[in-house]
């Protein structure tokens, strides 16, 4: 069956070492690698202890105690661990949750939606994908598709920039004033068509349309030829993680089917979140 808008194949992971760069590391490259890496090693650590004293992280690391201490306390002042004023020793702080969380919930949400994915699907005979935000772009990380003879192929991978699409338009309205500032600190934002919104200014209008109707469409403005309609799917906080996209086809997208579509989407987006609130997940 002929399919509309095939995403382009998205580099796959472990597709063999990236060639070095024949110019050598600057000694203050070498060190920014060497703390990450220093970092990385203790946040792995923390999963197996629940704490970790100076002396243990100097061990673990081969560094010398002073070392281990300025990295620790560089990582409590990004949040990363924090200190127990009795023992002196370091545990996960509030920034290393927070992920921890998001990846959980990621996990959850990924997993509550798919079938009404594919009940939606089948309702509204188009493709059907789960999207959450990565930064200023949106990932795709489900789909099923329609059925109709001609049709959005599958979305799954596909990551584009959240301005562009619905499902990021819906994810980025959960956002206050000052995160939106922060995520686009220029006034120019990149056009993919002709129909992409150009501007800072323009967005921050169209995300208070979006509040306002409660869903975010988009018209060939991430690909030609291709609409879509999207509604967020909150937390048990209230906060948008994620959006269920509907792709169709641009000239078979009206003000009608629109409706009924955006009706449909909030049925199911509201069982998602009902069943991520269910007592079972938390």
């Amino acid at each position: 069956m002929p399919a509309l808008d095939r995403p382009a194949a998205v580099p796959r992971e472990g597709g063999g070492p990236l060639p070095r760069s024949r110019r050598p590391d600057a000694p203050g490259r070498t060190s920014v690698v060497t703390s990450v890496d220093h970092a990385l090693t203790l946040l792995a650590a923390l999963a197996d202890h629940p704490s970790l004293a100076v002396r243990e992280s100097a061990a673990l690391l081969g560094v010398a105690p002073s070392t281990a201490h300025r990295l620790l306390t560089t990582m409590q002042r990004s949040g990363f661990v924090v200190q127990d004023p009795a023992t002196r020793r370091y545990g996960a702080g509030p920034a290393l949750v927070a992920v921890a969380l998001a990846s959980l919930q990621r996990i959850d949400v990924g997993r509550v939606a798919r079938p009404h994915l594919a009940a939606l699907a089948a309702e509204t005979r188009e493709t059907v994908s789960l999207a959450v935000a990565e930064g200023t772009t949106v990932r795709f990380i489900d789909s099923v598709e329609g059925t109709e003879v001609v049709r959005v192929s599958s979305r799954t991978g596909v990551s584009v920039p959240a301005h562009s699409s619905a499902a990021g338009k819906a994810i980025l309205a959960g956002l206050g004033r000052d995160e939106l500032l922060r995520l686009y600190p220029a006034t120019r934002l990149q056009r993919r068509t002709q129909q992409t919104i150009g501007s800072r200014t323009q967005l921050m209008r169209e995300l208070e349309e979006v509040r306002r109707l409660g869903y975010a469409t988009s018209l060939e403005e991430s690909e030609p030829g291709l609409a879509s309609v999207a509604v967020g799917v909150g937390d048990v906080r209230g906060r948008v993680i994620a959006a269920v996209s509907i792709s169709v086809p641009a000239e078979r997208l009206d003000p009608r089917r629109t409706e009924r579509i955006v009706v449909a989407a909030r049925r199911r987006a509201a069982r998602i979140e009902a069943e991520l609130a269910s007592p079972d997940l938390r």
